[in-house]
């Protein structure tokens, strides 16, 4: 994105006086035989830099790299900058570091271009009497909002064990082992519940750091208010304009700083919801494993037809001896040659049945 800066007189001669100083610090590095070694350029430039220019001690570590990207010789009209050197206050100033302090002037939009392939996060150009700010944005940012959504993730799996796994299955007359079924969605569940227990510990600890990031920017922006008075009672305006720039720009790390807690308070009672979510979820689940173990105890077990016809003998036998009141199996002397009789003839009624089949009688 291109920003088109306004800047006052003032500003300018401090933006100007910036770039000449970054000048003087290309034409130190041109000066080396270290070639684009940044390892190389610090060690033999990089104090030289910082006490003949007294640019800032990034900046001048942005002049290492980006002495690689240009040609010897090269007129220098553009300065690199990072984070810590520029920030955009809103839709219409921005503050950027200068030899004599943090600035902040106003800007208009420019235009929009596709591709950022610069090393640098943005980049001050002088294009004759203009002055402009080339930044490096992310127009897509499907991928942040995915990362910050991951309650309903585990929200959205604990659905589908709900709805396809636990009522379903479970309740489905052509499932042949509910129990185990019931099972593994009470497993399903502890494991989704595992995370979201991680989830809500993240969130936590996020936001502690958040909390306590914002009380140290609270005391610092209390602490310059005192040091600006002074520098006003002491007739040093310049030190006071400087740490005026500095408590703007720690201002807008607080707004900033505000709406990520409280996002990150949605965070916590989205996560704390769906912990509620994934406990009901499983009371649910563990009835339901109880009402198929009920339901497996109930059904007796699948007889085979010589088990069911050994039933029927000993149910009819019961019958005589309640009625009759004579033992349907007495005890008596000889029960052994009873039992032999009757297998030799079952064997007889064998063979008969056998000859039947040969001769096709049957």
């Amino acid at each position: 994105m291109r920003l088109d800066l306004q800047p006052t007189p003032e500003m300018r001669k401090a933006l100007s006086d910036t770039l000449v100083a970054y000048q003087r610090a290309m034409d130190i590095l041109d000066q080396t035989d270290k070639g684009a070694n940044v390892v190389a350029l610090h060690q033999a430039a990089y104090e030289e830099i910082r006490t003949v220019t007294g640019i800032p001690s990034r900046l001048a570590t942005l002049a290492l790299r980006d002495h690689g990207r240009r040609r010897p010789g090269e007129v220098v009209r553009d300065i690199p900058l990072d984070s810590k050197l520029f920030a955009v206050k809103g839709p219409d100033s921005v503050s950027i570091a200068t030899l004599s302090g943090r600035i902040v002037m106003p800007y208009t939009a420019g235009h929009y271009r596709e591709g950022w392939a610069d090393f640098a996060e943005a980049r001050l150009v002088f294009e004759g009497s203009s002055i402009c700010l080339y930044a490096g944005i992310q127009a897509d940012v499907h991928q942040t909002r995915e990362a910050t959504m991951s309650n309903e993730g585990i929200l959205a799996r604990l659905g589908r064990v709900i709805a396809g796994v636990v009522n379903n299955a479970v309740d489905s007359a052509e499932v042949s082992n509910p129990v185990a079924v019931a099972q593994q969605a009470i497993r399903e569940i502890g494991m989704i519940a595992d995370e979201a227990r991680a989830a809500l510990g993240v969130a936590m600890a996020a936001g502690h750091r958040l909390r306590a990031k914002s009380d140290d920017l609270d005391a610092e922006i209390r602490d310059l208010d005192e040091k600006i008075k002074v520098g006003l009672e002491s007739g040093r305006e310049d030190l006071a304009r400087v740490a005026t720039g500095v408590q703007i720009d720690l201002e807008a790390q607080r707004e900033a700083l505000a709406k990520a807690i409280l996002e990150n308070t949605r965070e916590i009672v989205d996560a704390e919801a769906t912990l509620s979510s994934i406990a009901s979820a499983r009371a649910d689940a563990m009835k339901r494993l109880e009402d198929a173990r009920r339901a497996e105890r109930a059904v007796p077990s699948v007889a085979t037809p010589s088990q069911r016809n050994d039933q029927r003998l000993a149910d009819a036998l019961q019958a005589v001896e309640r009625v009759t009141g004579v033992p349907a199996r007495p005890a008596m002397e000889g029960n052994a040659e009873v039992e032999e009789l009757g297998r030799l003839q079952r064997q007889k009624a064998i063979e008969a049945r056998l000859n039947a089949f040969k001769q096709g009688e049957r």
